[in-house]
């Protein structure tokens, strides 16, 4: 999967959002998923490293893509909530 570049306004509420996704919709099995993700390749020639405002990482990208989905749903849901209430 190609990088993600968080260089927008846009993009860099997506990335709050997906934050707020994954925390709060993430079961076990996501947070453990995430940390095998974290872990692999740390001391290997696979490792990269972190830079500013670019997902370069497996994990980084993985919490951004399930949590920007969950997140969405939530986010979605709150706004169709509070219409209705």
């Amino acid at each position: 999967m190609k990088d993600i570049k968080i260089n927008t306004l846009f993009k860099k509420i997506q990335y709050w959002i997906s934050w707020f996704g994954f925390i709060f919709g993430g079961g076990l099995i996501i947070w453990l998923i995430a940390l095998y993700l974290a872990s692999y390749g740390k001391v290997s020639k696979y490792d990269v490293k972190n830079k500013k405002n670019l997902l370069n990482k497996t994990w980084q990208k993985f919490v951004f893509v399930y949590g920007s989905i969950i997140g969405d749903i939530i986010v979605i849901g709150m706004i169709i909530g509070a219409l209705f209430a």
